[in-house]
């Protein structure tokens, strides 16, 4: 008896000790896991901060790149720089919560909420700064109570943007101006509505080449005309510079076509002083037949026998070689040209028959009768009349007109505007040319594989007494507008060094931009070189 009592006070005791143990023991688990809880918040804050580090440049970058091009379809620019800067801040807010839901998937219990990020300038236009908080809130009920944690994690860090789209440039249109313009004189203008071509001759005593932008080129130059549906000066004629700034006189030729209703009161205008890069000269409208032979242009010319074009200038040369008009013309044109005739039989160039130096009109290099000369031919077969030799082997402008009639004019020029020999019917060995037929404009060579002739540039024109006076130079930029290129390819990107410059002008800000340049953003920006 007393032996079992003894058992069942051990048995007992044994069973008591067991269950402090294992209660013991729960509390213990139970306590490691609130500790694995804490550390999971821990590490939770952990993800946080590391996901938002990863990304968070590329999402305010995404957000602004969005922005550019919402603004790029749908063709409207924000109202403020505040509404800009709620919309990008909104957009980022919306992609921070995307990505913060992906790192909370593997968490219970845990919640978070984001502030609307505040986006502000700084000194450097493609540097933002981004500051927001992330509330996180992490409740759970413990063994020994209940765990309740709440942290603000403060994210403040500037984020350079880069290949931001440029809505501003994409959608504006950029405009040219001129700083002056001359007033040109235009006298004795045929009444009839057709077009005619004549020059204006500037020197340095009617022209101040010291007021354009860049004087050194006619590039800036633009021929206005009248337009008389309009009422405003905005009509671009077609013309070409000859020659710019030559000689002691700083004589231009320019040619310029037109008709009669380009010309209000007898005037139409030079304008200069621009920064445009664009050259309008448009020597195949400004004549009847124009080349400068940059190549062989073959729906011009037609080509017989041997020929070459080096810098610029036409060669033909050989025995029976003719490079010749694909038209004909007859009387009532004046044909100009800048050559090089050589002193080897034979050469001409003129209104003649291809492979010819007779069938035709014009100037004829050949030796006979006064030996090795140039002739102004007339057609009328003894009508070779002797031009001399001092021309030969030099370039020389040839200038011949075709009168309706059949008079011809013949004039070789030292310079642009210095005839040394002139040739008309009123000479007394001159024959007035009896040959009205139409010929092809021909430069040929003939009788042997040496002879040869060069040209630089040939035109044809109408005949007309057409001359130009320059007046009054003016201040006040006319109507004529001229939309700049967009000479980049693809998109132009924000701040680009090839394409903008750095402006103390936060309506230049990209934030500035997105308003249309209505409202500014900071004090710094990037402004678009087309706009300079």
């Amino acid at each position: 008896m007393y032996f079992s009592q003894n058992a069942i006070i051990l048995v007992m005791l044994v069973f008591v000790t067991s269950t402090v143990l294992y209660t013991t023991l729960e509390y213990k688990t139970k306590a490691i896991e609130d500790e694995i809880s804490i550390k999971k918040v821990s590490l939770y804050e952990d993800n946080i901060i590391n996901t938002l580090e990863r990304n968070i440049d590329k999402i305010v970058e995404d957000a602004f790149i969005n922005t550019s091009y919402k603004i790029m379809k749908k063709r409207q620019f924000f109202e403020s720089s505040e509404d800009a800067v709620n919309y990008i801040a909104e957009c980022i807010k919306n992609e921070i919560n995307k990505t913060l839901y992906c790192v909370k998937e593997n968490y219970v219990n845990i919640t978070y909420n984001i502030t609307t990020p505040e986006i502000n300038p700084t000194e450097n236009p493609d540097v933002v700064n981004v500051k927001f908080t992330v509330n996180i809130e992490y409740k759970k009920k413990l063994n020994n109570g209940e765990l309740i944690a709440s942290k603000p994690l403060i994210i403040d860090k500037d984020v350079k943007l880069s290949r931001i789209p440029d809505p501003y440039v994409y959608l504006n249109k950029f405009y040219y101006e001129w700083g002056y313009y001359k007033v040109i004189n235009v006298n004795n203008f045929p009444n009839d509505n057709k077009n005619h071509t004549f020059c204006i001759i500037l020197n340095n005593t009617n022209f101040n080449y010291n007021h354009m932008y860049n004087s050194s080129s006619p590039r800036e130059i633009r021929i206005i005309g009248w337009n008389s549906t309009s009422n405003k000066w905005n009509v671009l004629l077609p013309y070409w510079v000859q020659t710019w700034k030559e000689g002691n006189y700083e004589t231009s030729v320019i040619w310029v076509r037109c008709s009669r209703s380009n010309i209000n009161n007898g005037q139409i205008l030079l304008l200069y002083n621009s920064t445009t890069k664009v050259d309008r000269q448009n020597p195949d409208e400004t004549f009847i037949l124009f080349d400068n032979f940059n190549y062989m242009n073959y729906e011009k010319w037609t080509v017989v026998g041997g020929y070459y074009i080096n810098n610029s200038i036409l060669t033909v040369q050989g025995l029976g070689s003719s490079v010749y008009s694909n038209k004909m013309y007859g009387t009532g044109f004046e044909l100009v040209f800048k050559g090089n005739f050589t002193p080897i039989h034979a050469q001409s160039v003129g209104f003649f028959t291809p492979l010819s130096d007779w069938i035709g009109v014009g100037w004829v290099y050949k030796n006979e009768w006064a030996g090795n000369v140039l002739y102004f031919y007339n057609g009328s077969g003894d009508g070779y009349y002797n031009a001399g030799n001092e021309s030969i082997g030099n370039y020389y402008i040839y200038r011949m007109l075709r009168n309706n009639d059949g008079s011809m004019y013949g004039y070789i020029m030292y310079d642009n505007l210095t005839p040394i020999k002139i040739f008309d019917p009123t000479s007394g060995d001159y024959h007035v040319s009896s040959d009205t037929s139409s010929y092809p404009i021909s430069i040929n060579t003939l009788s042997s594989s040496d002879a040869k002739v060069s040209i630089d540039w040939i035109f044809l024109k109408d005949i007309n007494d057409i001359t130009t006076t320059v007046s009054n130079e003016e201040y006040t930029n006319p109507d004529y507008k001229e939309e700049k290129p967009k000479t980049f390819t693809g998109t132009i990107y924000y701040g680009d060094p090839t394409q903008y410059i750095l402006v103390n002008n936060g309506s230049y800000s990209i934030i500035g931009l997105y308003t249309n340049k209505t409202d500014s953003w900071g004090s710094v920006g990037y402004k678009p070189l087309i706009e300079e």
